[in-house]
């Protein structure tokens, strides 16, 4: 079969042999995988290591090849990426997010991007049939954001601020949008900002954000950058006293923020991870429950589509912001 494989210069595409099916796991024909910026970090940066060993993709679905002794009817079916132990006191104790084991498809064991996946039965979740495989894709970062809106814990009067406007930051303004009073999310680029109109919040750019924020004062700030902006001291101080800021985005390196800011606003600041737990299972499949509903809004998100061959270009595309994308997705050829 095809997969995906990190090169010296950038990704592509290598013929490999699948193996024997393992106990408890099925073969999925992979059919639609979204390119992840923690993907597009290891694409730019090809001088790291960090999960350039394996073959990358955490954000797709597929169909199944092979059942083994699954009985799972051939449906189109999410993958939960994030493999816990289930045996260690944080899984015991329901807070499979932080496994002392747990194991990132796509970085530390192979991922999505490639013809097909041998997935552990119990990370499978059934799309709703009404979702084409290119909208199921999206499962994953839904779950993410739905994460980090529990975290957020906001009331139908909060003031939102989402900080950037790309892929994470738009599902989490549109999540939010349906709980919150008033939601605003930065933007970049101008299709970023036609996409904050489309799913219904409001677009401040970048420019602009320390000026808004010192007139809307969010309730809760959600940081989903990461990189190496400093923007956490900016979530902190657009906050308004006694706020909460939502630290989403992965970061390349530390940042310095000032600590007074934290103590006299009296900020709580708290990551967000993976998905964890809910009241009624897991959010991963909290997210994929709720998926349907989120159609328009994913057909504003799903910018561009590329087949698994030209693997290359999809990453060229996802890199190049000219292109005006927002999430790349590989689809089967």
């Amino acid at each position: 079969m095809l997969q995906a494989q990190w090169t010296d210069t950038g990704i592509g595409l290598h013929d490999v042999d699948p193996g024997p099916l393992q106990p408890g796991h099925v073969r999925l024909r992979v059919t639609a995988c979204g390119i992840c910026g923690s993907d597009l970090h290891r694409y730019r940066d090809v001088g790291s290591q960090l999960g350039r060993e394996v073959t990358p993709g955490h954000e797709f679905v597929g169909t199944i090849a092979d059942g083994g002794d699954s009985g799972l009817p051939d449906a189109l079916y999410g993958v939960d990426p994030w493999q816990a132990c289930g045996r260690c006191d944080f899984c015991l104790r329901g807070h499979s997010e932080s496994c002392r084991h747990g194991l990132l498809v796509g970085v530390f064991v192979p991922g999505g991007l490639g013809e097909s996946f041998d997935a552990p039965v119990s990370s499978l979740h059934a799309q709703d049939p009404s979702l084409s495989a290119l909208e199921a894709s999206i499962n994953e970062p839904f779950a993410v954001c739905v994460r980090s809106i529990h975290l957020a814990e906001l009331k139908l009067d909060s003031r939102v601020l989402v900080i950037g406007g790309g892929s994470l930051g738009l599902i989490c303004g549109a999540l939010a949008r349906d709980f919150a009073g008033h939601v605003a999310v930065t933007t970049r680029y101008p299709h970023q900002t036609e996409a904050a109109r489309r799913i219904g919040v409001e677009p401040v750019a970048e420019a602009d954000t320390d000026a808004f924020a010192a007139g809307f004062e969010p309730d809760v700030v959600i940081e989903s950058v990461g990189g190496s902006a400093n923007t956490i001291e900016q979530a902190m101080n657009a906050a308004r006293v006694g706020g909460t800021v939502v630290v989403q985005g992965l970061f390349a390196d530390r940042v310095a923020f000032d600590p007074r800011t934290l103590v006299f606003k009296e900020l709580r600041i708290t990551g967000s991870k993976v998905y964890g737990q809910s009241f009624h299972g897991t959010e991963f499949a909290a997210a994929t429950a709720i998926l349907p509903r989120y159609r328009d809004e994913i057909h504003a998100l799903q910018t561009h589509q590329l087949p698994l061959s030209r693997i290359e270009d999809a990453f060229v595309t996802a890199a190049d912001r000219s292109q005006r994308s927002i999430k790349v997705t590989v689809v089967a050829d």
